[in-house]
């Protein structure tokens, strides 16, 4: 059969190609939608009512879609840190098939650009000198796609001071404009905290201290 023929033997062509984000669908004369890159688009322009070779699409896409796949991580990377979770949900987004995903995350971690235990560590820390409390972080962290290993040596590296001055930084920014010695206001800014991922004991640790700082300022 030819190759551009469908299972009819009917000449096999594009019925239209449509940009959506960062791919392009192409849909088929026989009513199959096929997604490819978008960016691969610049190197292969199809465009619809022309023949489609199915045999040589496929070809095109495992000789050239691990170089774009590549390509668009280094450029996702550049903007800012990722994980490879969020590497490897982006470039599925754009319809990057998986070998060609697995193929450029594997080069990028082996050139030591993609670590998502050093990632966790470094968002860890970053993210508690800004106030966040532990539960917060793993939060965050798991749904950036980091493994709960990762997670768990990036929260043992935070040492109990750490712990103590992120409840406290969180404890001040939250009593602005509060009555500390009302037990209603004390409830909200207990609640504040552990909406920032704090646990009760090191909530109130930090509260007990914000109330001793404001009455010595009377």
């Amino acid at each position: 059969m030819n190759p551009a023929a469908s299972a009819s033997g009917a000449p096999l062509t594009l019925a239209s190609v449509r940009r959506d984000h960062g791919r392009a669908l192409l849909t088929l004369s026989t009513g199959e939608t096929i997604a490819m890159p978008r960016a691969m688009l610049r190197e292969r322009p199809y465009r619809g009512g022309a023949p489609f070779d199915r045999a040589a699409f496929d070809a095109f896409m495992e000789k050239r879609a691990p170089a774009f796949a590549l390509e668009r991580a280094v450029s996702l990377l550049s903007v800012r840190e990722r994980t490879e979770g969020e590497l490897r949900a982006a470039l599925e987004r754009s319809a990057y098939p998986d070998f060609a995903v697995d193929r450029a995350l594997s080069r990028l971690a082996e050139a030591g650009y993609l670590n998502d235990a050093d990632f966790a560590a470094r968002f860890a820390s970053s993210r508690s000198a800004r106030g966040l409390g532990e539960r917060r972080i793993r939060m965050e962290l798991r749904r950036r796609g980091v493994a709960s290993e990762e997670i768990d040596g990036a929260m043992d590296a935070l040492d109990g001071d750490a712990r103590r001055d992120a409840a406290l930084l969180a404890a001040r920014k939250a009593a602005r404009g509060r009555d500390l010695e009302s037990p209603d206001d004390r409830r909200k800014l207990l609640a504040a905290l552990a909406r920032r991922g704090f646990d009760y004991t090191l909530a109130k640790e930090a509260l007990a201290r914000i109330r001793e700082e404001a009455r010595a300022n009377l």
